[in-house]
């Protein structure tokens, strides 16, 4: 058979779970006498959008679409006339028998309609919640820390709503004309902070914005906390800086911490204020502030950072600067002009306006999603809680089968070793918010110091703002961060493991790390949440916790390093994986069955 596999991203510069099952699915199919190409995306700035590469990668020829994700508008994120049409190319040089989707993030629903129109089957295996969810990661996970439990188009309007695409011509049109509205002494830091040097773990942690507070509406850069950005300034010797700071009312009544507002003048802090609109009512509402930065003549480096205080909890820890501009001399706090107050007022409105625009244009990306559920011919869900997950959305049952992965099973030892005193755990995976990493840290801080140490693999140039949060949250000897695993080492970084540690506190799908623990007869100890608790068993092939409870993934630990023959006891059993070449049979068995159905 022609078998044409489609995913977002792949390897070398990709290596998640879905581009590597990819991967070993497409090697095993070429092994049993298929023809298997691959279409993917990738991003590459120095060459022209929607551009093609070919060329091969381990015997398997590629075509590759450079999408920098420059769209137009929110549609274009799921319907793109641009790829189709390099799909439509690919489709007629290629002529699949079967046609393979892994994942549609940078590509186009209208890829699965091409695909019919051609005559050729398609099988999807979902290896996340994106079509379900309009967040690039399809984690249904928000910036805010919170899990999607059930979709709500008016939050994920909210949820992207600060996204380059969402600002309309209409928008776009007001911004014009009350930029001519504005004197030239009004102008504000804003536009340089948001060209400067961010460094936040989530994109979406910062962004530009309005923000009404009391009818009092005001332009600023939303900074949810931990975030830094750091400009350059000319600097007189008798500049200050002049701001307000606050936290968003919606807010007030939920749970987290405050924020602690921070300015740095060539690395030293000049200003520091924490706020607790949460508990303290005088705290709530814009706060003026005027700060005297030292003397210069030149330029100097200035950082504008929160964090959530006292106790790192960042849910609900929205924080804005709003209007920040440096004065000369003597000035009091800023209060913004009655242009800058019209402005903020029409762009709050604007705001608004556009939000509920966004939420209809998600209705509507909910309908392709439908009507995608019934083109496409099999879904694969790899775990039990995703399949349910999906039909809760709305995809008819018999539409969608559960199917874990198969996993290449060579090179893991089946023959551990004993563990001893200290306790070698191991964490492999991105370093990013919604993978828990934090959640692990702070419950491996509760060790003994002499008893455990923590190897954590994942690649520390990546989300530096976030890496930099784990970096000063650590306080145990035994925790290294190792950077990041090249997926050959796998086998022997699980070799020289006793244990794997999955915190991840989004639903997760069927993690690939898992798996691998497994070959190595390495117990787990995961969040008990959507797909690892799936797959781990408590008390049987490994531990578990609530998602997101340092004290009991803390209470885990200790079991493990008090009594070493747990693990022992722990161990999971290899045949529980199902290997790729069996895999790739029962999926050459599906494409099958599907061609003559066709």
């Amino acid at each position: 058979m022609k078998i044409l596999q489609v995913i977002h991203d792949f390897l070398p510069r990709h290596q998640a779970g879905s581009e590597l099952y990819c991967y070993h699915l497409s090697r095993s199919l070429k092994k049993r006498g298929h023809d298997v190409r691959l279409f993917y995306s990738e991003i590459d700035h120095n060459s022209p959008a929607y551009s093609t590469r070919q060329g091969e990668i381990d015997g398997l020829p590629f075509v590759e679409i450079v999408n920098n994700h420059g769209y137009a508008g929110f549609e274009e994120t799921y319907r793109n006339p641009a790829v189709e049409s390099v799909f439509r190319r690919v489709l007629d040089d290629f002529q699949p028998d079967i046609v393979h989707f892994h994942h549609l993030h940078s590509l186009s629903f209208g890829c699965i309609e091409l695909c019919r129109q051609i005559g050729a089957p398609v099988v999807f295996t979902l290896h996340d919640y994106w079509l379900t969810c309009p967040r690039g990661g399809g984690q249904r996970f928000r910036g805010e820390g919170k899990v999607c439990h059930d979709v709500d188009p008016s939050l994920c309007a909210e949820c992207i709503s600060t996204a380059a695409f969402a600002h309309h011509g209409g928008s776009r049109l007001v911004k014009r004309i009350l930029n001519r509205l504005d004197r030239p002494g009004d102008e504000t830091l804003l536009t340089a902070m948001r060209r400067g040097r961010i460094n936040t773990p989530c994109a979406e942690y910062v962004a530009s914005g309005v923000l009404d507070i009391d009818g009092d509406a005001r332009r600023v850069l939303f900074m949810h906390p931990p975030a830094s950005v750091t400009i350059k300034a000319k600097l007189s010797p008798s500049t200050r800086l002049q701001t307000a700071i606050a936290m968003a009312p919606a807010a007030y009544d939920r749970e987290g911490d405050g924020v602690m507002f921070r300015v740095r003048q060539d690395g030293e802090t000049v200003f520091e204020r924490a706020l607790d609109a949460k508990h303290d009512p005088e705290d709530r509402g814009w706060i003026g502030v005027a700060i005297d930065l030292k003397p210069s003549n030149g330029v100097s480096r200035l950082t504008f950072e929160t964090q959530a205080y006292p106790n790192g909890r960042n849910e609900f820890c929205s924080a804005a600067w709003a209007e920040p501009r440096l004065i000369d001399g003597e000035a009091r706090a800023y209060t913004p002009s009655l242009t800058s107050r019209f402005r903020g007022w029409v762009e709050a409105w604007s705001g608004r306006w556009r939000r509920k625009e966004l939420t209809h244009k998600v209705m509507k990306r909910r309908e392709a999603a439908l009507k995608l559920f019934h083109d496409v011919d099999l879904f694969i869900s790899p775990s039990p809680f995703l399949r349910k997950k999906f039909i809760e959305y709305g995809m008819p049952e018999e539409k969608i089968v559960f199917s874990d992965y198969g996993i290449a099973v060579d090179g893991y030892d089946a023959s551990p070793r004993d563990p001893k005193r200290p306790i070698h755990f191991t964490y492999v995976g991105t370093l990013v918010e919604h993978k828990g990493l934090h959640v692990l840290i702070d419950a491996f801080n509760r060790l003994p110091h002499d008893g455990a140490i923590l190897n954590v693999y994942g690649a520390l140039n990546e989300f530096t703002g976030y890496v930099k949060r784990i970096q000063e949250f650590i306080s145990h000897p035994g925790i290294r961060l190792r950077g990041r695993a090249e997926n050959q080492d796998i086998p022997r970084i699980l070799s020289e493991s006793d244990a794997l540690i999955v915190p991840s506190i989004w639903f997760e799908n069927s993690p690939i790390t898992i798996h691998e623990a497994f070959l190595s007869r390495k117990p787990v100890i995961t969040s008990r949440f959507g797909g690892m608790a799936d797959l781990v068993r408590d008390g049987e092939n490994g531990l578990l916790f609530d998602v997101g409870d340092a004290d009991q993934l803390a209470r885990q630990l200790r079991r493990c390093v008090d009594d070493p023959s747990l693990l022992i006891q722990l161990r999971p059993d290899p045949a529980e994986v199902k290997p790729m070449a069996s895999d790739a049979e029962w999926m050459e068995a599906q494409y099958q069955r599907l061609r003559k159905e066709q």
